[in-house]
């Protein structure tokens, strides 16, 4: 997955992180905001519903007491209401109403419910307002009592607590979002440094290396652990190669002296046709072998890297046509005919690279193509110039390699099962890939329906 694409970024365990933990804080911070809703002005309601129940029992015990009469009820009425200006007190008498309240609403509930309605209030400067009022109605012995109290911040108060809330709840959601966003991009910094080493161990750079941090975290642990695995490896590798390295070095002297001695024996006149043929038929497997054993040393240069500084400006069309210059003779052998097509109003093209190693990998191509290709067909070399690049196009109409073993056919010594009655020592693919890989270049191969198409990428000066 490409981590550089914004919608992809929504897709990583880090983002799916971060939007739970938002969700959690949101649901966090909603379920305190509850809890304060309850705890302060829940309790400031219940304060109020309390006053009223203690102003309506207080006012009902009155009335019920045997000494008590219409007029003296309404005098503690009236008192009632001097005392405290946030009481609502209204006692129903002859169809009118004694007290504070002008007139009853229709939708007053009945004690011991209660429920908020407004009233007019004039203020000492004459003002006229609008209050809300919490109380309700009971009946009395002396007529249908009202009483209530005014609640002066009830048009405010739960504005002022839901604007609040709203505003923390948004500041919660960009303040996660805001570290979400910082946060994934440190650890998404930290995992594309991984899937880019990856990259670079897959295409042949074995000396990458995850950078070491001062932090001594979790991604310091396991870049540590990478780096020192890829050592391993390395070593490993090395190890394989130099193995490799000694005996081809070693059993070359022997056959070249046993090869020679060989020459030496052909010469006797004494020796028969048989054996004179036995004895060519050896020289030329020796020979098979002592190639097998120069493509190794010569793969393990290649892997191994070679000078920048050998590097010069090479034209790929002249390369291209030596290659085919020295190839037209095997073809010839076979009736096979070789073209070479490249645009004459375009740039030749140039890249930085050592002319040798640029040679052979063309000409190991053409040689496969040939090898593997029937008696009478066409193999065709075109080049073609991008902006940044040029690629080497080699098709022929031999019998392909499989999908799957595109990759394979790169290794040291792979051979398809169906070339192996073909000489060749399975190495040729691989000096390709190896000597590409130091120009930065790259080779690719595509099979159609008849033959193969190689694709060599070379980065243009």
């Amino acid at each position: 997955m490409s981590l550089g694409q914004p919608d992809q970024k929504l897709r990583t365990s880090v983002w799916r992180f971060t939007l739970l933990f938002t969700l959690l804080v949101l649901l966090i911070t909603s379920s305190l905001l509850v809890l304060v809703y309850h705890y302060t002005i829940g309790e400031q309601e219940r304060q109020k519903a309390r006053q009223v129940e203690m102003t309506m029992q207080s006012l009902i015990e009155l009335a019920q007491t045997p000494q008590m009469n219409e007029s003296g009820f309404i005098g503690v009425i009236e008192s009632r209401i001097n005392k405290s200006a946030s009481v609502v007190l209204a006692l129903e008498v002859d169809g009118e109403y004694v007290g504070n309240l002008g007139r009853v609403p229709d939708n007053l509930s009945t004690f011991p419910e209660l429920n908020y309605f407004p009233i007019a209030v004039v203020d000492p400067d004459g003002q006229t307002s609008i209050a809300m009022v919490l109380g309700a109605e009971l009946s009395s012995p002396f007529g249908n009592l009202v009483v209530g109290v005014i609640d002066e911040n009830y048009m405010t108060r739960d504005i002022a607590f839901f604007t609040i809330s709203g505003v923390g709840l948004l500041a919660c959601l960009l303040i996660t979002t805001v570290a979400g966003f910082l946060f994934n991009r440190s650890v998404l910094s930290r995992v594309r440094q991984i899937a880019q080493l990856s990259m670079d161990v897959q295409a042949g750079n074995r000396e990458a290396r995850l950078p070491l941090s001062k932090r001594n975290d979790e991604f310091n642990a396991i870049a540590y652990q990478i780096n020192s695995m890829l050592d391993e490896i390395d070593e490993l590798i090395d190890s394989v190669a130099q193995v490799t390295d000694n005996i081809a070095h070693d059993l070359r002297t022997p056959l070249t002296r046993i090869r020679i001695s060989l020459e030496d024996n052909l010469n006797d006149t004494e020796n028969d046709t048989a054996q004179r043929k036995w004895k060519d038929e050896l020289i030329e497997s020796l020979d098979d072998v002592m190639a097998t054993f120069n493509a190794m040393l010569e793969l393990s240069r290649l892997e191994k890297g070679v000078e920048q500084g050998q590097f010069e400006p090479t034209d790929i069309t002249q390369i291209c046509a030596d290659a085919i210059d020295l190839a037209s003779a095997l073809a010839e052998e076979k009736g096979q005919r070789l073209t070479c097509h490249f645009s004459e109003n375009e740039d030749r093209p140039i890249v930085q690279g050592e002319r040798s190693l640029l040679f052979r990998a063309v000409f190991n191509v053409l040689e496969n193509a040939i090898k593997y290709s029937p008696q009478k067909s066409t193999i065709s070399l075109h080049i073609e110039n991008h902006e940044k690049a040029c690629e080497i196009v080699i098709r022929d109409n031999g019998p392909g390699i499989p999908a799957e073993l595109h990759e394979r056919v790169f290794q040291r010594l792979y051979r398809v099962d169906s070339s192996r009655h073909s000489k060749g020592y399975g190495l040729g693919l691989s000096i390709v890939k190896a000597a590409l890989n130091l120009h930065n270049g790259h080779v690719n191969l595509d099979s159609g329906e008849q033959g193969l198409t190689v694709r060599l990428f070379l980065p243009r000066q």
